[in-house]
């Protein structure tokens, strides 16, 4: 069965590694209602954890992390954005990103300076996780 949430549900939380729980947690229950299996549904969890945590570290003080989570045709699209402070993008070549690779479909970040002085950056990163429903065939109701 293919797993649809309807509409998007977003964050706004501090980016603070003390609001790391509550960003896990969110996922995890889309995930779940989406039934995901128990694999799937800890791979959402370390690859969240990943992203902002890396986003985190690198956030401009008072800076809000905003977290999009949308399940769609059983395939839980996740961004992940703040405002940071350096010009150096999430390292993609990393042990970091190996792992989000393999935790994902796809990922990608996005990351553009503000303002003429360029001392702060929004950076998003986007990520998808398509659950083995998403795969399946619904059952036939013809039954002759």
């Amino acid at each position: 069965m293919s797993a649809t949430l309807g509409a998007p549900v977003e964050l706004r939380v501090s980016a603070d590694f003390a609001q790391l729980p509550v960003l896990r947690a969110v996922p995890e229950t889309i995930a779940v209602s989406g039934e995901f299996n128990l694999d799937e549904v800890s791979d959402v969890k370390l690859a969240v954890d990943e992203v902002c945590s890396e986003l985190i570290k690198d956030a401009v003080v008072d800076a809000k992390l905003i977290c999009r989570y949308e399940l769609s045709g059983g395939v839980l699209h996740m961004r992940v954005s703040t405002i940071t402070r350096t010009g150096r993008r999430p390292r993609e070549d990393g042990f970091g990103w190996h792992v989000l690779r393999v935790l994902t479909d796809s990922i990608s970040v996005t990351h553009a300076p503000l303002g003429a002085q360029a001392n702060e950056f929004l950076t998003t990163v986007e990520f998808d996780k398509r659950g083995a429903a998403a795969d399946e065939e619904p059952p036939s109701r013809d039954k002759r």
